[in-house]
């Protein structure tokens, strides 16, 4: 989207599944990973908002789901996600403010591929779960999924990311889930070859940015796996 700029200078600053009661909105049993589900028609997109990383762009490029919805930038992070100023047609607002006026139903999140040497910090999440209280406290109905990190080819871990890596920080963010009592999708198993790594016939060149045909997975997987509410 070309309009969607970030900036930080204008504001001072399928695993095993865990089942558990919740008591907020209207008391269903939450299952995370979120479990296949019937299978929700492109519609289900229509007030749902992509917070995070530019490896999910491809889901507006590829005409899944439409570009004002996708709040994207690599410079979106754990640390500063309620900070940092989006610039979206002229509007200046916080990505929670921006939530809010979209009148979102849905937000999926994924952050944190870049940040994955801070995993061991006792407040890792701190900033994210201050983000999904703002989220919550103007609409308590708002359903929020935290997505798992993407796998990455073999060819860049040593640059970007280790899947080693990648896979301690969904377990502790699939943990931090349970905690604050939102949806986890575990997208990054569904994406993996034998190897545990993306194959890099499903990246383009720069190991980040997927293929077509990848992000027609990403899309069917979120579509059919929907949170009972």
């Amino acid at each position: 989207n070309e309009d969607f700029v970030v900036t930080e200078d204008m504001l001072e600053v399928e695993q095993e599944a865990v089942v558990y009661l919740e008591t907020v909105g209207q008391g269903t049993n939450r299952v995370n990973p979120v479990p296949v589900s019937q299978k929700m028609g492109k519609d289900y997109y229509d007030d749902a908002v992509f917070i995070g990383s530019k490896s999910l762009a491809g889901l507006a490029d590829y005409g899944y789901v439409d570009s004002e919805n996708m709040l994207l930038s690599d410079s979106i992070k754990l640390s500063n996600i309620n900070t940092v100023i989006i610039s979206e047609n002229d509007v200046q607002n916080t990505i929670a403010d921006a939530v809010i006026s979209k009148q979102a139903k849905k937000v999926y999140i994924m952050i944190g591929l870049y940040e994955l040497n801070n995993i061991d910090s006792t407040d890792l999440f701190s900033g994210l779960e201050k983000f999904i209280d703002s989220v919550n406290e103007n609409d308590s109905d708002v359903e929020i999924y935290l997505m798992s990190v993407l796998p990455v080819p073999a060819d860049i871990e040593a640059t970007v990311a280790n899947n080693v890596d990648i896979d301690a920080y969904n377990s502790l963010l699939l943990k931090f889930a349970d905690k604050v009592q939102v949806n986890y999708l575990e997208i990054n198993t569904s994406l993996k070859g034998n190897d545990g790594k993306l194959p890099s016939s499903a990246a383009e060149i720069n190991g980040i940015r997927l293929k077509k045909e990848v992000y027609e997975i990403i899309s069917d997987y979120i579509l059919s796996h929907v949170a009972e509410g």
